[in-house]
């Protein structure tokens, strides 16, 4: 059948590409391997933030005693969390299948092969199109000298089939995936130790920004190792022993391998690609004539909500509607305890600081570590904020905005915030940097 676009992988990036396509008129297929909704859906984003919203509010009810609740024989049926995990999945999934049927979107289920230029093979049969969109995202990395065995030594992909909660978790990597896997398994009770080859967890990130995570982490009994090199991972009876360049050795009951991810373009031996596998596109998501490419597939940040917003103008540039990628101002959130999310610019002419210890609303709910830091450039333009803190994932929505529109820190100063919410941190930061805070004395 010959169809205007086909696009291979139906995650964030290739799902709402489809679904953005359908609604400017185009005959659409979509080309999945595995499950409809990619890795996000059945495997990252959303199982992971079900088990931390499980584990977060285990441990809440097990600290609740400070605020007055008593509780004994508090536990975990950890196959029915599993369960209640997989049944939001499922249910995501189902809904998303529905909606992409909904736009009488073509599904078929296999590996699809660029031939030619308008050519793509699946399941031994040729499907024709206009254009080619790929959008066939990542997978987990790991160390050539450990492999994993799905088992024991696991990847992120594995560890929603673990049949039970580790005494004792080794995460080998102290970025994003390794510090949410490791609040997640040390507030249900595990051990955990973490490896980190640089010299902080979540490298890159300000220091000023994971000082609290780290605190809390060590508070919750998890061993972080910095600046330390995998050496090898070995069976031990029913361990798993790993042993480091320095000498030290730690036994698991699972290594979960957490070191990043890489694309996804293995089927793809006639698109050219950079040193780390990455596919290159112009200002159009353009690999070249005729052939695009969205998502994680293209780069960093691999990001969901990055791949949804190119998913989305990709296919209005395709529909003719749109010239060029516009740019994109995409927060990077931390969904650690307490959460960290950040935009734009780290450094400014004007900054402004709000502590979560001085918003109400915070100690109403007992989460009052962090703070968020807003930036400004020399004529007042917001470019930037850092938040560590309860909810900063929703928070930084708003700086988000105020960045895309062009907006002042003034602006932000005179917008009226509900009290008592988080969101006035917002504000509060906005009118320290102008000196203005009346509950907060800026050090700025």
């Amino acid at each position: 059948m010959k169809y205007d676009v086909s696009i291979i992988g139906s995650g964030p990036a290739g799902y709402v590409c489809a679904i953005r396509l359908s609604q400017l008129g185009k005959k659409v297929v979509l080309i999945e391997e595995k499950e409809i909704g990619g890795t996000c859906l059945n495997r990252g984003c959303i199982p992971t933030k079900a088990l931390i919203h499980l584990s977060t509010l285990f441990k809440s009810i097990k600290d609740g005693e400070k605020i007055g609740i008593n509780v004994s024989g508090l536990s975990i049926d950890f196959n029915k969390a599993k369960n209640w995990v997989n049944q939001i999945v499922l249910k995501l999934r189902s809904n998303l299948e529905y909606l992409l049927k909904s736009y009488k979107i073509d599904i078929i289920k296999g590996k699809a092969i660029i031939n030619e230029k308008n050519e793509l093979v699946v399941n031994n049969e040729k499907i024709e199109s206009d254009c080619i969109v790929i959008a066939s995202g990542s997978e987990p990395s790991f160390i050539p000298s450990i492999i994993p065995d799905h088992n024991k030594i696991i990847t992120s992909d594995d560890i929603f089939s673990i049949s039970d909660i580790p005494n004792d978790l080794i995460i080998i990597g102290g970025g994003v995936i390794g510090i949410e896997m490791a609040t997640i398994f040390s507030y249900l009770g595990s051990n955990v130790t973490i490896i980190e080859i640089m010299d902080q967890i979540l490298p890159g990130f300000p220091r000023d920004v994971i000082i609290p995570i780290e605190r809390n982490l060590k508070k919750s009994g998890v061993n972080i190792k910095l600046k330390v090199k995998t050496e090898k991972c070995e069976y031990d009876e029913n361990k798993v022993k790993v042993k480091l360049e320095n000498g030290e050795v730690f036994n698991g009951d699972y290594v979960l391998i957490a070191i990043g991810r890489r694309p996804n373009t293995k089927n793809f031996s006639n698109i050219k690609v950079d040193e780390k596998g990455f596919i290159k596109v112009n200002n159009k998501m353009e690999v070249n004539s005729g052939i695009y490419a969205i998502g994680d597939v293209i780069g960093p940040p691999l990001l969901a909500h990055k791949a949804m917003e190119e998913g989305y103008y990709s296919a209005e540039i395709i529909a003719g509607i749109r010239e060029t990628m516009p740019k994109l101002n995409i927060p990077c959130v931390v969904y650690s305890d307490p959460e960290i999310a950040i935009i734009g610019e780290k450094e400014g002419d004007i900054i402004g600081k709000f502590p979560f210890i001085s918003c109400g609303r915070a100690w109403t709910i007992d989460k009052t570590e962090g703070f968020l830091k807003i930036i400004g450039d020399k004529n007042g333009k917001v470019i930037g904020a850092q938040i560590v803190g309860a909810n900063a994932s929703e928070i930084i929505s708003e700086i988000s905005l105020a960045i895309s529109s062009s907006l002042k820190i003034e602006d932000i100063c005179h917008t009226v915030h509900p009290h008592p919410t988080l969101s006035e941190v917002v504000l509060e930061a906005s009118r320290a940097s102008l000196r203005k805070s009346v509950h907060y004395k800026s050090l700025y």
